[in-house]
């Protein structure tokens, strides 16, 4: 019994300091100077309450903004009970310069309340914080050659060191004109170390293509994480399982990469040099090498290699006299290594002669730019020679022969037959014990006849039937139509709710359920309606206008956080005053 009585006092007290203890608000930050690749933690704290509507923050619309969570507190300092709770976020600078964060305003019971404001500046990252390589987290760009000429791959590499657990990794590659990053394999994991430290690194590595020449300043590399840092607590907590730790969002950048692309030489530069840069190799192969006149051998070229072979060029066989080219869709394949991309283009014509003979297919050539040797160097296909067997005279004359054969047969038939009779008058030789009709058979007659009367009958009753089964259906589908948008106007509330449900829903979810509901609620045709359109709908409806004032404010409130990209952070109040509006809506409208 004693227990009992000393938790109800607890739970009494702790009831009477909710009511009447003095209610603040507080924003602090763990910094008051950051860098643009620096994460800062904002906190705002409400004491007095255990429980406030989420905080609304000025300020926020230069950083990007991850919600860290909720906790609520209850201490007993020296006798002295005290409550609140705390709203913790990170903030990723956007942008550098000085900004003026808060204040953070709070409602409690329908009361608001407004915290102080905190100056911070953000700078540009330090282009030599990447070598401070005993960070236990950071991020590297290596590139295989800093110059290179147009066209020529080159091998980017981005390495994530890292000593910490993380999650949620996200990259953002720069973006250069006149280079192109083209992915390789899959991210590569090992173990590696540096300074007697172990690493976990996570390897990525791209094709760098530069379309033109000159120097190129390649900026940071990005990277988006949730990293867990492991909580301290005393000996009694020292089991794994109160170990806990928290995901913190964290931004990593890598260093910038300068490369020097050169011109390709215009010296013994090939007339038919077509921008192909790196290694390659041709092969040619004509199947079969004999044919028969009006059929077909096939000529396969196949060109290989490493380098820009998007850019390998589709071959051309030039005419031959006496023969027909049929060129098929060239194929391209590409493979992707561990460094470098591999392509193999196939090319092929159908070949038929037309008359027989040996005909030359001439070697066709191919130009590149090899940078390893820098200089040009051309392939050429080998020359093949096709014979053609002309045979269609002798097929002419088997043909003609048997065509003789079966003439001579069919004459010496007719020689061998009857001789040709006479035309002989026709005789009566006897009489049909059956009369013969010389009309049609009366019932026969008389049963089409009743038949056609039958059709007759059921064309002109037909109409009469159609029209009156359209006009019932007609009905039928305007009662149902309008039955359902009784029933779709009567859900319009409860599909509101299911769409608002979950708190820290996006503002412009919020508005889109708001307009669908009252598109849904009246049975409007659809469409964006204006905060002042609403107000004066829902006043012909036969709402209040205290009503309709509310629900009016609050899609001026969404509209404004939407178009402005001010008041992020204050989705709950409005939700739920927008709630409240439409179970009043709801009883109100006629």
């Amino acid at each position: 019994m004693k227990k009992i009585f000393c938790f109800s006092i607890i739970l009494f007290l702790t009831f009477s300091l909710n009511v009447y203890a003095d209610i603040a608000v507080e924003l602090t930050l763990d910094r008051s100077s950051a860098l643009l690749t620096d994460t800062v933690v904002m906190k705002v704290k409400v004491t007095g309450k255990r429980k406030s509507d989420f905080p609304d923050v000025d300020g926020l619309s230069s950083f990007d903004v991850v919600n860290g969570g909720t906790s609520s507190r209850l201490e007993i300092i020296n006798g002295s009970m005290s409550s609140g709770v705390e709203y913790t976020f990170y903030l990723t600078p956007l942008k550098q310069g000085d900004f003026v964060i808060g204040p953070a305003r709070v409602r409690v019971k329908k009361k608001a309340y407004a915290s102080n404001s905190v100056k911070l500046t953000v700078s540009k990252e330090r282009n030599d914080k990447i070598k401070n390589e005993s960070a236990s987290l950071f991020l590297k760009a290596l590139i295989s050659k800093g110059k290179s000429y147009v066209n020529q791959n080159v091998l980017y590499t981005l390495k994530l060191l890292r000593r910490k657990q993380v999650s949620d990794i996200s990259l953002e590659m720069p973006e250069v004109e006149g280079l192109v990053f083209e992915s390789l394999v899959e991210p590569k994991k090992y173990s590696t170390v540096i300074d007697a430290k172990r690493y976990e690194v996570i390897e990525i590595k791209y094709v760098l293509i530069p379309n033109k020449e000159g120097k190129y300043k390649i900026p940071a590399a990005a990277m988006r994480m949730t990293c867990y840092e492991r909580s301290r607590r005393d000996s009694f907590f020292q089991d794994s399982f109160f170990n806990m730790s928290r995901g913190k969002p964290i931004y990593l950048s890598s260093n910038e990469i300068q490369l020097d692309v050169k011109k390709l030489p215009d010296l013994n530069r090939p007339d038919d040099f077509s921008g192909l840069v790196g290694r390659f190799e041709v092969k040619s192969k004509l199947d079969p090498t004999e044919v028969k006149t009006n059929e077909s051998a096939t000529l396969t070229i196949t060109v290989k290699g490493t380098g820009n072979v998007r850019q390998i060029p589709d071959l051309k066989l030039s005419d031959i006299k006496g023969l027909k080219l049929y060129q098929d869709k060239p194929q391209l394949i590409i493979n992707k290594g561990d460094s470098a991309i591999f392509g193999e283009k196939i090319m092929k014509w159908a070949i038929v002669p037309e008359k027989g003979g040996e005909y030359k297919i001439p070697a066709i050539g191919l130009s590149f730019f090899d940078p390893e040797q820098e200089r040009y160097l051309k392939l050429r296909t080998e020359p093949f020679v096709l014979t053609a067997v002309d045979v269609s005279g002798e097929g002419g004359r088997v043909i003609n022969a048997l065509n003789a054969d079966d003439n001579a047969a069919a004459d010496s038939h007719a020689g061998g037959g009857m001789k040709k009779k006479e035309k002989q008058e026709i005789a009566r030789i006897g009489k049909d014990i059956f009369p013969v009709h010389t009309s049609v058979d009366p019932i026969k007659g008389l049963k089409q006849q009743e038949f056609f009367n039958q059709i007759f009958i059921f064309l002109i009753l037909a109409p009469p039937f159609i029209c009156l089964l359209l006009f019932a259906g007609k009905k039928f589908l305007k009662n149902n139509n309008k039955n359902r948008f009784i029933i779709r106007s009567r859900n319009a509330k409860k599909k509101f709710m299911n769409k608002v449900r979950s708190s820290g829903i996006p503002m412009e979810k919020i508005h889109e359920a708001a307009i669908d509901y009252m598109n849904t609620r009246f049975l409007l045709k659809g469409g964006l309606l204006t905060s002042d359109e609403i107000h004066d709908l829902l006043l012909d409806k036969g709402v209040s206008s205290d009503t309709a004032s509310i629900f009016k404010k609050g899609i001026a409130s969404i509209e404004s956080v939407i178009f402005t990209g001010e008041k992020r952070n204050n989705t709950d109040s409005i939700r739920d005053e927008l709630i409240r509006a439409i179970k009043s809506i709801d009883r109100e409208a006629q």
